[in-house]
């Protein structure tokens, strides 16, 4: 069902407050000096950073935004600060909402090469980096031939991001830590149970097989209304029951829905840190990913 006109602008007005809020919070981290003032900055541009990517997450469903250009740009502008192509993530994801949890899914692909050790979680703000890798190489192949020219433009997006971030590093090496690199490590950290729990302990089934989605995800409640400045990218299981809802009325969603389990973040920290990493166990994968 289409959002309402109404929700539709409320959610328009909303994606641009986030966009100024990570524009102004960048700017103020490039030109102010003092440690106690860009210290905390820092943390709330770590949550902006996870912010941009639930951005490119939408975007890539065409509800971040309901002017297509816009949209598009923003999703393009997001995935490129972590080098991913934002077109080659819009097919790779695609196809997971298609294959959730099955051996057709994409993911299982990243699933299946996972480390077994706990002390991934410290790894995290690197492991972006080798999922960006990933997604670029395996969704590149899901692209249909007519929107080739649209991935060959996220290629140009994603490769004058990294070129610009190279040359902020060389020449402004401040802004660079505090404004990108800095927070980048921190939202690894925060972010990684977050991917972790989305699908955390579903049964794989074979190829081909159809399940209700949302029954095999979960939602993560976060503390002191950071599920807003995360654009709410927590509420996995609410996300896969109505991909393409506008973001803002998903804790309404969430509410609503009598047969949520929702769990809080350090409940779930704790049970990843019981269990170990989320794996992919079948075969079929596993030799895939090889």
């Amino acid at each position: 069902m289409a959002p309402a006109t109404g929700q539709r602008l409320a959610c328009d007005l909303a994606g641009g407050l986030f966009l100024l809020a990570v524009v102004v919070n960048t700017t103020l981290l490039a030109t102010i000096r003092s440690l106690w003032i860009v210290a905390p900055l820092a943390v709330v541009q770590a949550l902006l950073l996870l912010g941009c990517q639930e951005v490119k997450h939408l975007a890539a469903h065409r509800s971040f935004l309901s002017h297509r250009g816009l949209n598009d740009l923003a999703g393009n502008a997001c995935a490129s600060l972590i080098g991913e192509n934002f077109t080659a993530f819009r097919y790779f994801h695609f196809k997971h909402h298609l294959a959730t949890c099955n051996d057709d899914d994409p993911e299982g692909s990243l699933y299946a090469l996972s480390w077994r050790t706990r002390w991934i979680w410290a790894l995290a703000p690197l492991e972006v980096f080798w999922v960006a890798f990933h997604l670029n190489r395996v969704g590149g192949g899901l692209v249909p031939a007519d929107r080739r020219a649209a991935h060959g433009l996220s290629t140009v997006s994603w490769l004058l991001c990294a070129t610009a971030i190279a040359l902020a590093c060389w020449l402004a090496p401040h802004a660079f830590f505090w404004a990108y690199a800095i927070p980048l490590c921190i939202s690894g950290w925060i972010d990684f149970p977050l991917t972790q729990a989305e699908h955390y302990g579903t049964a794989v089934a074979p190829a081909g097989t159809r399940r209700a989605a949302g029954e095999l995800a979960h939602d993560v409640t976060l503390p002191f209304g950071l599920g807003w400045i995360m654009l709410h990218r927590s509420l996995h299981s609410v996300h896969h029951r109505q991909p393409n809802a506008v973001w803002i009325a998903a804790p309404d969603r969430l509410r609503e829905d009598a047969s949520a389990t929702p769990v809080a973040y350090a409940d779930f920290a704790r049970r990843w840190l019981r269990e170990g990493p989320r794996l992919w166990l079948t075969s079929t994968v596993a030799k895939a990913g090889s």
